[in-house]
């Protein structure tokens, strides 16, 4: 027998990143627990998922365990084993022939949810090759979050205070019970406490009952106020807060004449609809907004817990401004009495750093200009972000314009699940001269893949872990066994390619030398920094005795923010625009009488680990939700297998009924389509075509009309 260690960890198959203890024995993960004494969260989700995916995922043998090139046609499962160097010779020699006869550009960097390094080395090889293309999903999944708090108040990193503990609580297009929190970082911890507090008021916005906290049974329905807005019209029903919160004077006036700017802006788009006109949009009565609007106004500290489903709208941007405004109104950023915070990240090299950094001299060579980005002509803040929209590299395929990209590389994601229009997506992805992925397992990306690489999991190598970033934490990943077969971290890939095709400057000899670079501003090296401190959390401006101030080009709550107008966004949010994502091809009609949204499995993470028997045995078929009364309307029982049909295609997942939830909404389960389930796959509902949100590059992921009917 070997000697036994018990290592601190953490599962990331959620944002809420809990502590775990790990034994390990002999390159064997031998029990995984929940851990603590490090600064995660402690209080493990209800369905305990996180021991299940460690120990699923290293023993799983589904995994990749060696380089595969594809044989024959693509999509037809033939692959013949390489070695890493074939592997990444062939790569090397196809991206040096593309730069020398197209340039950089037609080289295109897809990435997906980062665990660790993955993210930042993908961009700093993008950045060093001179491609400004890096496609990621961002534009529906965290940008428009952190964007609209950087333009509003300066930061991304603006944090719940917790700690205060607040008076009104809204968790809005979140579930804390199970997603483990929100972009405002409320923990389920913090937020359980609030539940059974007799002097906090929880206000949740969602048109499914969802579980607040499962181990007490509490649903949505079981907070002081339950709000179930149309799908995409968040935007408006913010927008009807702020009409509430400004016309019935429920704002510290000094604080608005000493801390804002565009307040009078703010006055004037208000005035111009009613709250009935928002009523009718939203589906919310007006009674209710009046309601919500005067207890978060006058009820302080309050804080606002903004959730991803904001994002996948063509308004997503201006939805979230809106939620901004609302904080920034009210006072309750940074100042004495205010639910939230600006946080200040420790000083390690962070993605944008780490990307640009020491390498700026290529940034001169081969600049991120719009007129070189795919998409970048059309929207207006992407490129300012560092990333191309994903259905702006489907769109560049199937038009070729303004160019034909060639190569795609591809980590940490399965674009034919995830992007939007599954279908349109794997046709636009065969038009790649050469596509290289990344992976755990088997997925419907590497089935048309030309050279499959295989990954090493998260706790198969160290890194630094830092995702999600706007949490304005960093945390040490430890190693606990070795990778299965020839398995590589994507961090070790990137660098040994990075070497072949002459980026070796910018790159490092071994991986642990480039995660002594990551953490060198803390003045420590990688060694120190996993073994002694594991976990640093970012500091805190918040001052009790004054307003703290912010970061914007005015030091002042950007209401209306001069730098949106200057790049051709609204720099306050429109109401008449975010009625949008209602109309045309969204809306209602004879043949779709209902509206489709959708949901992320509290079990798995995105499209992933569906394979794994552990995880698979807490979780449900692929699940639609539907009113009970709306499903008897239909003829359909609890149990029934169903097809969710919009004018984009159909699918069939198991119905199951949910009294309380909105009558005319159809709620489906998003992220299946391996492992056999190809015709669950919630993005064959999905048209990843225009209109988006332009400043963003969101597009409608949720709220389609659609019908429904009982499977053959």
């Amino acid at each position: 027998m070997g000697i036994r260690h018990e290592y601190v960890t953490f599962c990331h198959i959620c944002p809420n990143h809990c502590a775990l203890k790990a034994v390990v024995e002999d390159n064997k993960v031998l029990e995984v627990k929940a851990g603590g004494g490090t600064g995660f969260p402690v209080h493990m989700c209800s369905v305990q998922k996180g021991p299940d995916h460690v120990i699923g995922t290293i023993n799983s043998p589904d995994r990749l365990t060696k380089p595969l090139k594809r044989k024959g046609e693509r999509g037809r499962g033939q692959w013949q084993e390489i070695s890493w160097d074939e592997a990444l010779d062939t790569i090397a020699a196809k991206l040096l022939q593309v730069k020398k006869d197209f340039g950089p550009e037609r080289v295109v960097m897809i990435l997906g949810e980062p665990k660790g390094t993955e993210f930042a080395f993908g961009q700093r090889f993008a950045t060093a090759f001179g491609t400004p293309n890096v496609v990621t999903p961002g534009n529906y999944c965290g940008v428009q979050n952190t964007e609209s708090l950087r333009y509003t108040f300066g930061s991304r990193y603006i944090m719940a205070r917790m700690d205060a503990p607040p008076r009104v609580i809204i968790v809005w297009g979140a579930n804390l019970a199970h997603t483990g929190g929100t972009f405002s970082n409320i923990g389920r911890y913090d937020f359980n406490r609030a539940l059974v507090s007799n002097d906090c008021k929880v206000i949740i916005i969602d048109p499914k009952n969802i579980e607040l906290w499962p181990e007490k049974g509490m649903h949505a329905s079981d907070a002081d106020y339950w709000l179930r807005p149309r799908p995409n019209s968040d935007g408006i029903l913010a927008m009807g807060l702020v009409k509430v919160i400004v016309e019935e004077g429920l704002y510290d006036p000094e604080y608005i004449e000493q801390w804002t700017v565009g307040f009078e802006e703010v006055q004037k788009e208000v005035a111009g609809f009613t709250l009935e006109e928002v009523e009718e949009l939203t589906w919310v009565p007006k009674e209710t907004i009046q309601e919500v609007a005067r207890v978060y106004a006058t009820e302080k500290p309050g804080v606002i817990g903004s959730g991803n489903a904001l994002e996948g709208s063509t308004q997503a941007f201006q939805t979230l401004r809106a939620i901004c405004l609302i904080r920034g109104i009210t006072g309750n950023v940074n100042t004495p009495d205010g639910g939230h915070v600006d946080m200040i990240p420790p000083d390690y090299y962070p993605p944008g750093r780490f990307m640009i950094g020491d390498m700026k001299e290529k940034l001169w060579e081969y600049p991120r200009s719009p007129e070189r980005t795919i998409g970048g002509g059309v929207f207006q803040l992407s490129s300012r972000f560092g990333y191309v929209p994903t259905q702006g590299l489907v769109h560049a395929l199937l038009t070729e314009k303004p160019y034909l990209p060639k190569v795609g590389l591809a980590f940490v994601t399965n674009p034919l699940l995830t992007y939007p229009d599954s279908l349109a997506t794997e046709k636009a992805f065969r038009k790649l001269e050469m596509l290289v992925v990344s992976e755990l397992f088997p997925t419907a990306t590497t089935n048309i893949a030309d050279i499959v690489l295989p990954a090493a999991f998260m706790h198969e190598h160290d890194t630094v872990a830092y995702w999600p970033a706007w949490f304005a934490n960093v945390r040490a990943n430890r190693k606990l066994v070795d990778p299965p077969g020839e398995a590589w971290s994507d961090m070790r890939m990137i660098n040994e390619l990075a070497k072949r095709v002459g980026l070796g400057e910018y790159f490092w000899e071994t991986e642990e030398d480039a995660l002594d670079y990551l953490v060198k501003p803390l003045g420590m090296t990688w060694q120190k920094f996993r073994d002694e401190v594991i976990y640093l959390h970012g500091k805190s401006a918040y001052d009790p005795d004054q307003v703290a101030g912010y970061h914007t080009k005015s030091g002042k709550v950007e209401l209306s923010c001069a730098e949106l107008a200057k790049a051709g966004v609204d720099p306050v949010p429109c109401f008449a625009k975010l009625k949008d994502p209602l109309r045309g091809k969204f809306d209602f009609s004879d043949d779709y009488p209902l509206m489709m949204t959708n949901y992320k499995s509290e079990i798995f993470m995105l499209s992933g680990y569906r394979n794994l028997g552990l995880l698979k045995d807490k979780s449900l078929p692929p699940t639609v939700y539907m009113n009970p009364d709306t499903a008897r309307d239909y003829g359909l029982a609890e149990g029934d297998w169903i097809y969710i049909e919009t004018y984009k295609g159909r699918i069939r997942q198991q119905l199951a009924l949910q009294p309380g939830m909105h009558p005319k909404v159809v709620n489906v389960e998003f992220g299946w389509g391996d492992w056999g389930l190809a015709d669950a796959n919630m993005n064959l509902l999905t048209d990843f075509d225009e209109p988006w949100d332009y400043p963003t590059g969101s597009v409608a992921i949720r709220g389609y009309a659609c019908k429904v009917y009982k499977a053959a």
